[in-house]
């Protein structure tokens, strides 16, 4: 796996692209698309958000794959998985689908994003929500790590490994205070009409 990602790292940025997707199809490659996203935007400061947004679409379709095995298999695909573990994604996908995915994608590893994926497409939830849900985060979360690369150089990764809890617990309070804005004008506007 360490050649293939160090013939795909040769390619520039296509090679960012299939890294992106096959990491988000649930195929892992040593090092993942972090380092080769901030390596490249490092190296070409004035692209970082054509970095940015060329992983994120990489990276959106690789979890379009994990999503069209949840909406065709699903029940098979998750049965492997912890059954409670299961159960509260379930849950949470089905109470905010959108809120759901893209907390699961900005969150800090371990967090177990590919569950989500699957999950999304085992409810139902409806592509084109998905669809938009994943590139949005994938973008935040991408946008950030360029931006970091071309501000700090090569300490980047190391700032990001040090401070990733932090940076993680920024993004999602701004996920949640979205989701809760959205939530108040929802019943503001349910309570107007009543």
């Amino acid at each position: 796996m360490d050649a293939l990602r160090d013939s795909l790292l040769t390619l520039g940025l296509p090679g960012l692209f299939l890294i992106a997707m096959f990491d988000s199809a649930g195929i892992p490659l040593p090092g993942g698309v972090d380092i080769v996203l901030m390596l490249l935007a490092w190296q070409q400061p004035s692209f970082f958000l054509l970095v940015a947004f060329i992983a994120s679409v990489g990276s959106t379709l690789g979890c379009l794959v994990l999503y069209r095995i949840g909406r065709t298999g699903g029940e098979v695909a998750v049965r492997r998985l912890d059954p409670e573990k299961v159960e509260r994604v379930t849950a949470k996908v089905r109470e905010n689908d959108v809120a759901a995915v893209t907390v699961a994608l900005l969150a800090p590893p371990p967090f177990p994003t590919k569950v989500f994926m699957l999950v999304a497409g085992l409810v139902g939830m409806p592509w084109p929500r998905f669809v938009a849900a994943v590139f949005v985060a994938r973008m935040i979360r991408f946008s950030a790590e360029a931006y970091l690369a071309v501000r700090l150089g090569d300490r980047a990764l190391e700032a990001l490994q040090e401070n990733y809890p932090l940076v993680g617990a920024v993004l999602l309070g701004a996920v949640l205070l979205y989701v809760a804005i959205q939530w108040f004008r929802g019943r503001s506007a349910q309570a107007a009409i009543s």
